[in-house]
This record gives C-alpha cells, structure tokens and sequence, in this order.
C-alpha cells in the first residue's frame, strides 16, 4: 500500500503591487495542535483573511458553531494584524480538531473592495496528520503539574472537581507537546512553568486552618525592593537650577536676594528669571543664553497678571525705548570665566506691580511661550521684599484666571498645563494646589463650560499636553508622584489626531444607523459637537441601561441622579438636553452594540484611569487578530512582559467575578509588573500611568463590593486582605518605609488574636 502523500509545512505565494504570502504550517491534527500561520509581506495596508476549514469528503465550508466541537456552514473574516513596524501583517490560527481536513480561503482588501484569490479559486491548506519531525519526548511530571496549575489560575481557579483536573493536566501535556514541536528545550519549558503549585481558594471556610494560612502568605515578591524615602524635599520650595541660571545667580550674586527663579524653553534657547530684593529695591533679571543682538519687548501689569501696560519713564532701563503700549529694552552681553549670556537687568525700585509679561525678538522671529507670552509673576513682593506666602501667587492667579477656565475645558487644561509647568519646581504645595484646583473641577464645583463652543479633538488635544507634562514631572521628580497621580486622576488621557474627533463623528453614526435624529439624541448631539465633557460618559451608560432595561425612562433617569446629572442639571448646559429618549423598539440590538463603542471612545477622552480602556491602550482589544490564543505567546506586546499581558488579560476578563481572590492577586502582580514601566521614558508611558492609576482603582473598588462577604471569615483571611491593601498601596505612596514593615510584620501575627475581626475590617475599609 503506498504511504499517504505528506502535505506541505511551507508554502509562498506572489501577490499583486509586490506582495509575498508565506505560510508555515506547525504540529499535527492527531496531536490537535495544529497552528497556521499566515504572513502578508510587503503590505502597506490591513487585508481581511475569508477562510473556513473543510472535512473529509466535504468541499464545504464551515465554522465553529455555538457549542464546543460543533460547527457549521459559513466563513470568518479575520484582519491581518501588523507586526509592530515595517511592512509585515500576521493571522494565526490554531485547529485542535483532529477531524478537520483543510483550510481554504481567499484574500480580501477591505479599503478597495477587491479580492485575491488563487488561479480563479480558493488558497488551500492541507493540515498535516502526524508530524514525523518530532520525536517524543518524555516531560517530567512536575513540569506537567506546574503547567496544569498554570492553566487551572488562568481559569480563574475554579474549584473543580477530579474530572476538570485530569482535563487541565492532558491541556498541560498537549501544551508542552506542541512546545517542544517548536523547538523549546525541556529546561526551558521547565523555566515557563516554575510556579509553586498550591491551589488558593478564594474564601476558604471549606479548608482546614493550617492550610489555609500556608496558602494564603505565600508572597513571591520582596516588598523591601519597592521602598522609597523622600530626598531632600523642602515643602514649600524645591529648588532646581540649569546650568544657565547657575551661572547668572554666581555673576549678580544670589543667596537670600533671590526670591523666585523660574527657566523658560524655547526650542534650543534657555529663558532664565530671577526675582532679586536689594537693599528693598526690587530687580528682575531676564537672561538667555544665545548670541546677537535680542531684543526684550515687555510690559508690566497692575490689577491682573494678565494685563500689558508700559512701564512708567522713569524705570526704563538702559537702552530702552518706549513704543506704543510697550517698553523694548536691548540685551547686554556677559562674559565670564565660565560663560557667557546675556541679560536686561530692570529695577522696578519699591513700586507694586502684579507681574511682568515678555516676548524676544531675536532679528528674525520672536521667541514666546508656546505662542503665548511669558508671564512671571510679582505679586510675592511687598512693599519690604518679604516673602508673603510660599504658594500665594498660584493661588492668587488661580482665582483670577477662573473666569476665562470657565469658557471650556480646553481653556482650563491648557491654563492648567501653563500653571502646572511654572510651579512644578516649587515642590509639592505648588501641585497641591494644582490638584485642589482640579478636584474642584472634576466635583463640578466650578463650570466646565461657559458661552463658549469647542470641538471635542481641541479638549482632547488640551488635556494631551497636560497629561504629557504630568507624565514627564512623574518620571523626573519623583518625590511629587503622590500628588501627580491624584492630578491625573481628576483628568482624563486625551490625546493628538483623531482621539478627540471620534466624538464628534460616530455619535452621528449613531443616529444614522439607528434612525434616531430628533428629540434627546439630537440635543445630545449638539452638546457633544460644542461642549463635550465627563458628563457624557454618564449619559452615555444611562441610555445603556434604558435601552437594555426595555426602553424603561425611569432606569435612565436612576443612572444619572445615582451619578449626579438633575433634570436642571442637564437644562443647564450650553447646549441644553431637555428631552427624554425615545427609540423604536426594533432599534435595539443597534443601539446597544453601537452605544457600548461609543462610550469606549468617551472613556478614552475623558476617563483616564477607566480600566477597560486603560488595558486597551496597552494590549488593544481582546483577541489581536487571532483566532484562537496561542500556547507559544509572543514575546511581548508594546515591550509589555509577558506574565504582564497574561496578568492584564486575566484581570480583563475576570474583573466582575464574585470569587476575588484570584482577581485581586492579579491586579497586584499587574501593578508589580507594571512598575518597572513607570519608571523609565518611553512611547507608552503616559498610557502605563494611566493603567497603573485604574488598576489601584479597582483593587479598591473590588474589595469594597465584598466586604459584606468577608464579615465571617477568619483573622487569617482577613490579614491576607489587609496583606494585599497595604501593597497595593505602598506601590503608590512616595515615603512607604512604614507600610513596608507592617507588610513584613502582618504575618507573624495573623493567627494570633492581635488581629480581630473588627480591627481587620477597619484596615480593610481605611
């Protein structure tokens, strides 16, 4: 009898415009492991793989059906997903039916419409039914234990019975099969599985006490490695000093005449400003660090730091002229044994002025502030030179800049970034007021719009330069990163381009899929076209809820008083929405499936640290293309770890579990993984922060949702619970030294009566 011909494990393929299609075959359909991966070469756009898998004797298509190991007639369209950078897009697909025959399929461009297809027919893949280049081996028994044990946590360590384990243990096997038939060395794959294996109940009054206790302490990480201390930082003024302004403070003499500094940056130019007391005269000092003739145009301000007036005659410095509204003064070279600069020296004398604002004229361009003026403020200085209050003036021109914060958001994010970036070297009770400013904001203390429209990508670029300097004073000062991750809590991500703009464009769709123009969606169309803000995330879950309810009003109207928004509230906007919803019954499954899209956009503008879309930013959305997930993981995923992603995509699916456990421990091995992240520059960083701040969120926010369930459980449970509070929170505290010893300590007493039931839940709810 002649031997089965073997089908290929590799195939090419020329496309058109230039493009390759390599296909590589692994495994077998008898070790049901079959993995098929398909790589479009040369590709400068997404195409769409068409395909299904046929049987034996059946030319058909067909397609996993409803159930497990059911299937039926049809095809799936799965897009090729681009390899990080170049020009290569992947599918993979993994079959573990061993009756399936072939894959067939076609090539379809989804931006023109076209298909590709093979001499006027289908691509066919024949699968392999024994792989001769794999010679098995035999897999010690404890790298299959500790593998099953890793697929048994990935389940959420369900308590399964004898049947579900043998289940999870021939998983393992097949696992580590089809590793070893991708090459894996067995130390290897016995590196991957090095985990202890204990199964941890989530509640465990079913167990014995001993082994409750040795399953429950068993922490593998040391916590000492996250300690922290504060170094050197002064509460009311941290100071920071660049080369530049090292050199002009030695030049005029600074010491105790030096009562503010602040650097500005302009491209390669440095901008420094000194504040100087001598003898009761006050002196600002304008210097930079560039050569040729530059020119000071500046002005002086009385009632508001806003204000431009020319200075009066007699505080002209020297070559100074006046002009209309206006004093321009020529800079003066400096040369010293340790460099050079240039600087106008203008002597306000004993006269009270609000603040000083400035632009360079440089012979060719002028030099601002990121198109605005350079404002540097006075009003510190009485009459005496006497400091009146570390933080005054912030608080001071807060107050007097809150009625042009109140037009919109993008006027105060971009206030916000302007305040922040001057008083971040002013240690921590500049950001401080910064961030009571904010939380005054994200309350709705203080107006969020104001007779003013504005589109939602100019907000969403807003909040981009906030966020993006709050990440950078996160990475470079790291004593203030308590209060910068309460400032980024208040705000949401926003971000360049289009972000913004799908606000405005889908809830059109919206409407247009779901033939609803009129009455409440059209107000709400309008408000989000001129006045978007947070207050939509909370419209937008109320007319989810509605609709899912049965189109019940008074569940609408349940969502948003739970949440703050009135009937007077949502009349009082700009925009007003005075209407109630009203959608045509068959209109559902539409606005449920297009509603749950557009509030992923909303969250993704204004909720930062909204957990579904702060993964999302990091791991995209669940599948990446792929039809099955496979054993072999890539190795990373944006420079993520891979127990990070598993970690992240646990968390992801399991975050509504009533069993939180498993949930909570995954939410603080994601924050210890994620750390090493936070603290280094990179593409990702801000979208890292933000994950790290909703993952924080939710370990609290899961453990208030079950505190009624822990009322009955034992003080070692309970210290496990307080175990995981307390590192949840010395990983977001800058001086942790304390916490970290009762982290230490907490298991030395928890099966001792030092910790009550009473005494745990208070920790637990603190």
């Amino acid at each position: 009898m002649a031997a089965s011909k073997v089908p290929p494990r590799a195939h090419q393929f020329q496309l058109v415009d230039g493009m390759q299609l390599q296909i590589n075959v692994s495994g077998s359909l008898n070790g049901r492991n079959v993995r098929v991966e398909l790589q479009l070469k040369n590709c400068n756009r997404t195409w769409v793989l068409h395909w299904g898998f046929t049987f034996p004797g059946n030319r058909s298509w067909f397609i996993p059906g409803d159930g497990s190991n059911s299937y039926k007639p049809g095809a799936l369209q799965t897009p090729f997903t681009k390899v990080q950078s170049g020009d290569l897009y992947v599918v993979n697909i993994e079959l573990l039916d061993p009756k399936i025959q072939a894959i067939e399929f076609v090539l379809k461009d989804g931006s023109r419409d076209r298909w590709l297809k093979l001499n006027n027919g289908n691509f066919r893949v024949e699968l392999p039914e024994h792989d001769e280049n794999v010679v098995t081996q035999h897999i010690p028994k404890d790298v299959i234990d500790r593998r099953a044990y890793q697929i048994w946590e990935r389940k959420g360590r369900p308590m399964g019975s004898p049947q579900q384990q043998k289940q999870d243990y021939d998983d393992a096997v097949r696992e580590l099969q089809f590793q070893l038939s991708r090459g894996l060395a067995l130390d290897e794959l016995r590196g991957n599985s090095n985990t202890e294996v204990t199964r941890t109940p989530t509640l465990t009054r079913d167990l014995p006490k001993d082994q409750t206790v040795k399953s429950l302490y068993r922490r593998r990480h040391d916590v000492g490695q996250w300690l922290h201390k504060p170094m050197g930082r002064s509460k009311s003024f941290n100071r920071q000093v660049s080369a530049l302004m090292d050199l002009v403070e030695k030049r005029y003499g600074g010491g105790d005449d030096v009562v503010s500094r602040q650097s500005y940056y302009a491209g390669n130019c440095e901008i420094v400003v000194l504040l100087r007391v001598i003898r009761g005269e006050v002196h600002v000092l304008v210097a930079m660090n560039i050569k040729g003739s530059i020119v000071l145009h500046w002005g002086l301000s009385k009632l508001s730091s806003v204000e431009w007036l020319a200075p009066p005659p007699d505080l002209l410095p020297e070559k100074s002229k006046l002009v209309p509204g206006a004093c321009q003064t020529y800079f003066t070279e400096v040369a010293t044994s340790n460099g050079f600069f240039q600087v106008v020296d203008i002597n306000l004398r004993q006269q009270k002025f609000e603040g000083i604002q400035f632009v360079i004229w440089t012979g060719g361009s002028w030099i601002k502030n990121n198109g605005a003026n350079f404002s540097f403020y006075l009003k510190a200085i009485n009459g005496g030179g006497e400091v009146k209050g570390s933080m005054n003036w912030l608080l001071d021109e807060i107050a007097q800049r809150e009625k042009e914060a109140e037009r919109s958001l993008m006027h105060r994010f971009s206030i916000a970034t302007e305040l922040t970036d001057r008083c971040k070297g002013e240690g921590e009770l500049g950001l401080i007021g910064i961030l009571v400013w904010l939380r005054f904001m994200a309350s709705r203390h203080l107006t969020w719009n104001k007779n003013y429209n504005v589109k939602p990508r100019e907000i969403s670029e807003a909040q981009d330069k906030f966020t993006n300097l709050l990440q950078r004073i996160y990475l470079n000062q790291p004593s203030e990163r308590e209060i910068v991750r309460l400032i980024m809590s208040c705000v949401g991500r926003g971000g360049k381009g289009d972000v913004g703009q799908r606000i405005r464009d889908e809830i059109l769709t919206i409407q247009r899929n779901n033939e609803c123009k009129t009455g409440m969606m059209e107000e709400w169309h309008q408000k989000l076209h001129n006045n978007s803000s947070p207050d939509d995330i909370i419209i937008c879950e109320a007319l989810l809820n509605y609709v899912t309810s049965g189109f019940r009003t008074d569940v609408y109207w349940q969502t948003l008083n739970a949440n703050g928004l009135t009937k007077e509230k949502l009349a009082s906007y700009d925009r007003p929405i005075t209407s109630e919803p009203r959608f045509r019954s068959d209109a559902k499954d539409g606005l449920i499936r297009d509603l749950t899209m557009y509030l992923k956009t909303l969250k993704a503008v204004h909720s930062g640290a909204d957990l579904e879309s702060a993964i999302e930013s990091c791991l995209g959305p669940p599948s990446n293309g792929h039809y099955r997930g496979s054993p072999d993981r890539i190795a990373s995923i944006g420079g993520l770890t891979p127990k990070l992603q598993d970690s992240l995509n646990f968390v992801r699916s399991h975050v509504a579990d009533q069993n939180i456990a498993p949930l909570m421990e995954k939410l603080l091995e994601s924050r210890i993984e994620l750390r090493p992240f936070l603290l280094t520059s990179h593409g990702k960083a801000k979208d890292t922060l933000f994950l790290d701040l909703a993952l924080d969120s939710t370990v609290r926010t899961t453990l208030e949702r079950a505190l009624k369930d822990l009322s009955s459980v034992q003080p070692p449970e309970f210290a496990f619970y307080i175990t995981l509070v307390l590192e949840n929170l010395c990983l977001s505290t800058v001086n942790n030294e304390d916490l970290i010893y009762s982290i230490k300590v907490l298991p030395l007493v928890s099966g001792t009566t030092l910790i009550t039931n009473t005494m745990a839940s208070a920790l637990i709810a603190a």
